[in-house]
């Protein structure tokens, strides 16, 4: 008898978990769904490869991030800036674009150029996020393109204060939302306000 109830229990809990799982798989379905209608209103149509990466950027945020729809607002508008939900490679500049190709010229010749959503760059960045990931992003630093590994990297990096040292809880949260110095997770203020608009046309259609 006391074997029977044990069962029944055990099955009663597994059942729960089936439940459990199943009602986070749709509420992330959702989540991802209206995230392309939201960036979709704020930026125009996206084909499948950007469904696609804007899918897996919002899986990346339901593990790595904390559920404030800013945060994720602002994560997709630098996605949007800097590689319209595309990952790419950095592009060398023209010796003409000085400053560009001088700031290049430190990291270019070791292979540890921008790659992603978000442009990680720097052999110490690519070692750091496959010490987080264990993936060997330093032997095989185009594993970074791949859309899960990259929109992983694009989020981890922005909740945590990889890239720059400073996170997004630091300019966005309960007090303020900040989204033009917000910039400073990523990259100084280069083109801060512009992402501060896109982030904004986001969080707005989000509400």
């Amino acid at each position: 008898m006391k074997n029977n109830s044990t069962l029944k229990w055990m099955g009663g809990a597994i059942l729960l978990f089936l439940l459990l799982l199943l009602v986070l798989k749709i509420r992330l379905k959702l989540a991802q769904e209206k995230a392309i209608q939201t960036c979709e209103n704020a930026f125009g149509y996206m084909d499948a490869t950007q469904q696609d990466s804007i899918r897996k950027i919002v899986a990346a945020f339901h593990r790595y991030g904390d559920g404030d729809k800013n945060k994720l607002a602002y994560i997709l508008a630098t996605a949007w800036h800097e590689s319209h939900f595309r990952p790419v490679q950095e592009r060398r500049a023209a010796p003409s674009q000085t400053e560009l190709y001088n700031r290049q010229n430190q990291y270019w010749s070791s292979g540890y150029f921008g790659r992603g959503f978000v442009q990680l760059t720097w052999k110490e960045n690519y070692q750091k996020m496959a010490r987080v990931f264990r993936v060997d992003f330093v032997n095989q630093p185009d594993l970074a393109l791949q859309p899960t590994y990259a929109a992983r990297i694009l989020v981890y990096g922005m909740m945590q204060g990889s890239f720059t040292g400073l996170a997004l809880k630091d300019f966005i949260n309960a007090k303020r939302q900040d989204f033009y110095k917000a910039r400073q997770v990523v990259n100084r203020l280069d083109r801060a306000g512009r992402i501060a608009e896109y982030g904004k046309l986001v969080v707005n259609d989000f509400v």
